[in-house]
């Protein structure tokens, strides 16, 4: 009777214990968009988009594969760029959507960078530069001074426009893409 009520306690023990384990890591997908409340990339606490099933953006595929690129995410539903470029209107970069978020790992900080970019009057493609290392478009002549890439955009921002608060402006940014995308989402419905 004793080593029965020994295996339980150890076996009640280690449960509990990876559980606890198991809660102090994130899921999702991969750390990525998580809504409102937002966790991720911005240099503050977020990056703009949404937890939630397969098919919402920032999200695993529908096979489980893990987050799709912003840019796959957009050429695999058509609906989702046309909601979107709608959404953003004047603001969508030279040659869509699809082609401005290339080398952004979710579709969030895409959207949200596209807002800070308009929002602060600086070059995207020198921002997206700054943040994912993509070369500039051949078009875009305007001088990029984005010497580091791969930073968030909290960092990013702060590089190309120094008298920018960074923590406000990501916010702000991803606050706007928020909106655009959950609009964007609810207009496929």
């Amino acid at each position: 009777m004793k080593r029965i009520t020994f295996f339980l306690t150890v076996s009640l023990a280690l449960c509990l214990s990876g559980e606890m384990a198991f809660a102090q890591h994130g899921h999702g997908a991969g750390g990525a968009m998580a809504g409102p409340g937002m966790h991720g990339d911005s240099g503050m606490h977020g990056d703009s988009g949404m937890h939630g099933n397969a098919n919402t953006p920032g999200t695993a595929n529908s096979n489980g594969a893990g987050p799709k690129s912003a840019s796959s995410q957009l050429s695999g539903n058509q609906h989702l760029d046309t909601a979107l470029t709608k959404a953003l209107g004047n603001l969508v970069p030279p040659g869509g959507l699809e082609t401005a978020c290339q080398g952004y790992s979710n579709l969030g900080r895409c959207i949200s960078a596209i807002h800070v970019a308009h929002n602060r009057k600086l070059d995207f493609f020198c921002l997206r530069r700054a943040m994912t290392g993509e070369a500039l478009p051949s078009t875009d002549t305007t001088p990029c001074s984005a010497t580091q890439t791969n930073l968030k955009l909290g960092p990013a921002i702060q590089t190309l426009d120094p008298n920018a608060d960074p923590k406000v402006e990501a916010t702000k940014g991803g606050k706007q893409a928020n909106t655009d995308i959950n609009s964007a989402n609810h207009s496929q419905t």
